[in-house]
C-alpha cells in the first residue's frame, strides 16, 4: 500500500513537471515570435498609397537653361526658285533704246532662306496649381538668304564696248534674293518655323514629370 502511494506520487510530480514544461515552452516560443514580428515591422519600409507621392516642383530658371540647348536646332530654312531677265542697254530719254549698247542678262537659280529666334526673347512662365509651363514665342527673324551658285543658270548678251559692271550683277543678286524672301513668306516660312520649334520645345520638355506645355 505505501508503494503504491509512493507511485502515485511519483506519477503526479511527472505530470506537473511535464505540464510546466509545455507551459513554460509555449510562453516562450510566443515571445520569440512576437519579438520577431516587431523586428520585421520595424525594417519594412513605408508604402505610400497612390496619390501620396510628392511632386516635383518645376522652376523657370530650369526650363530657361533647357531651352538654352536648343541653340541652332531653332533655324527654320525654305527653298526658292527665281527667274529674273535684267535689262542694261542705255537708253534716250529713257524708253529709245541706243544702238550698239544692247546688255541682257537672263539668270534661273534656287536660294535658301533661313529664319530662326533669339532663344532670349522666348518667355517663360509656370503655373505649378495646373502644372503647365507657359511659353509665348517672339517673331521668327530671317537669319541667312542666299543664291546656290551651283544652281544658277546664267545667258548673256553683253556688249564688249558697255560691259555689265559689277555692281549691276550685284544688285541683280540683290533682288533674286529679296524675290525669294517674298516666296518663301508667301509660303508661310513663318509659320512653319514656328511650328517647328514648338515641337522642338515639346520635345526637350517632355521629361518633366506631369507638366505640360503651353503656348501663348
Amino acid at each position: 500500500m505505501k508503494k503504491l502511494k509512493e507511485t502515485g506520487s511519483s506519477l503526479l510530480i511527472i505530470i506537473l513537471i511535464a505540464a510546466l514544461g509545455f507551459v513554460g515552452g509555449y510562453w516562450y516560443h510566443s515571445q520569440k515570435t512576437e519579438a520577431e514580428a516587431e523586428v520585421i515591422d520595424d525594417t519594412t519600409p513605408d508604402v505610400k498609397l497612390p496619390g501620396e507621392t510628392e511632386k516635383r516642383i518645376v522652376t523657370i530658371d530650369e526650363v530657361e537653361t533647357k531651352l538654352a540647348e536648343i541653340g541652332e536646332l531653332s533655324t527654320y530654312s525654305g527653298r526658292y526658285e527665281v527667274t529674273k531677265e535684267a535689262d542694261y542697254s542705255r537708253y534716250f530719254l529713257d524708253d529709245i533704246k541706243v544702238p550698239g549698247t544692247k546688255n541682257t542678262v537672263h539668270f534661273e537659280c534656287e536660294g535658301i532662306v533661313k529664319v530662326g529666334y533669339n532663344l532670349e526673347d522666348i518667355g517663360v512662365n509656370i503655373d505649378n496649381d495646373s502644372y503647365t509651363i507657359c511659353i509665348s514665342l517672339p517673331k521668327a527673324t530671317v537669319n541667312d538668304n542666299y543664291v546656290i551658285w551651283d544652281t544658277v543658270k546664267c545667258v548673256e548678251d553683253n556688249n564688249p564696248l558697255h560691259p555689265i559692271e559689277f555692281d549691276q550683277y550685284q544688285t541683280l543678286i540683290d533682288e533674286i534674293e529679296a524675290e525669294g524672301l517674298s516666296q518663301s513668306e508667301e509660303k508661310g516660312i513663318y509659320t512653319e518655323a514656328e511650328n517647328h520649334l514648338k515641337n522642338i520645345i515639346i520635345n526637350f520638355l517632355s521629361g518633366m514629370d506631369d507638366y505640360k506645355v503651353k503656348f501663348l
